[in-house]
């Protein structure tokens, strides 16, 4: 033992004296590949962690019940079970829950993107009596958990006959509410008030008014904002479990996150189960579960895919603005 430590000790002390021996340029390249090594192994370890659950979802989505159930299976199934995307596409009543996550979740984050883009512009980029107010409200909107005016707000809803309808949702987003608005706007004002004052002070010197330096001048210089408010709130619509099916409890109206909570409770009563279903019982639709779960990530995926080249750029230009 203590000639293997001798030898490993001579080892490392002789590629120190090598170090010790090269050239500026040579040391330098040694260090930029160390590096490298070190940042990829910390990027594959996260990238690691983060797969990690899409990764179990997707292959027990494949796997039959047996497989599920059996200790020896863990991420391979013996054979794919496509029949759990069908039984889930059926049990979520897929394209209706669909269009409904579509509209409320779409809806919202364009309503959302101009809102709190004017709100944002406002507290940012002007100043007014009543601004600090403002200012005030907009936070305390933020700090207020929606579950403490969740019985007014449906009340308001119902006495107006509006519940089961698209419209508690979309509305509030129409005026810089909803899931997070008020984050929006402030993500917003923070963007706009980094935007130089000769911007808009150029345009206006050349006759343009308040909404046309909004629209021509301040917009195109924030489209890191727009993307960061179109994607945040198009997923926390998407995944929204608590205000849209307390407005929108119609079957027909739920979207796919209350759908999926009762998917098992609809399939064991389909099998014949009545009662609480017991712990076999719901292994038997595990996998049909994860079908579901990855039927209702994968827009939430393609949108934030697709957004990243937009989110990059918008940040770029506002590099080069600054």
């Amino acid at each position: 033992m203590t000639n293997a430590i001798r030898r490993t000790v001579d080892f490392v002390q002789r590629y120190i004296d090598r170090y010790r021996n090269l050239g500026y340029k040579a040391k330098k390249k040694i260090r930029f590949i160390i590096g490298r090594i070190f940042l990829y192994y910390v990027l594959i370890e996260l990238a690691y962690l983060f797969l990690l659950p899409f990764i179990y979802i997707l292959t027990t989505s494949m796997m039959s019940y047996q497989d599920y159930l059996d200790p020896t299976v863990e991420w391979i199934p013996t054979a794919f079970e496509w029949k759990n995307f069908k039984d889930a596409w059926i049990g979520l009543n897929y394209p209706r829950a669909f269009l409904n996550s579509l509209v409320t979740s779409l809806g919202s984050a364009l309503l959302q993107a101009v809102s709190c883009a004017i709100i944002g512009y406002a507290l940012g980029r002007f100043r007014f009596k009543g601004k600090t107010l403002l200012f005030v409200l907009v936070i305390l909107v933020l700090l207020i958990p929606p579950q403490t005016t969740i019985l007014s707000t449906y009340g308001v809803w119902a006495t107006f006959s509006m519940t089961n309808t698209y419209f508690p949702i979309l509305v509030p987003a129409l005026f810089g509410l909803g899931l997070r608005g008020a984050l929006f706007a402030l993500i917003y004002m923070y963007f706009f008030q980094r935007v130089p004052d000769a911007m808009d002070d150029a345009a206006r010197i050349d006759g343009a008014g308040p909404f046309r330096v909004f629209i021509q001048i301040m917009l195109p210089l924030v489209k890191s904002a727009i993307s960061i408010v179109f994607i945040f709130s198009f997923v926390w619509h998407w995944n929204d479990n608590y205000e849209a099916p307390t407005y929108m409890y119609n079957q027909e109206m739920l979207t796919l996150q209350p759908k999926l909570e009762k998917i098992q409770q609809y399939y064991s009563e389909a099998l014949g189960y009545s009662g609480e279903a017991s712990d076999f019982e719901k292994a038997m639709t595990e996998p049909m579960l994860f079908a579901g779960c990855l039927l209702t990530l994968l827009p939430v995926l393609i949108v934030y895919i697709a957004g990243q080249n937009k989110l990059a750029s918008g940040i770029e230009r506002l590099g080069v603005i600054e």
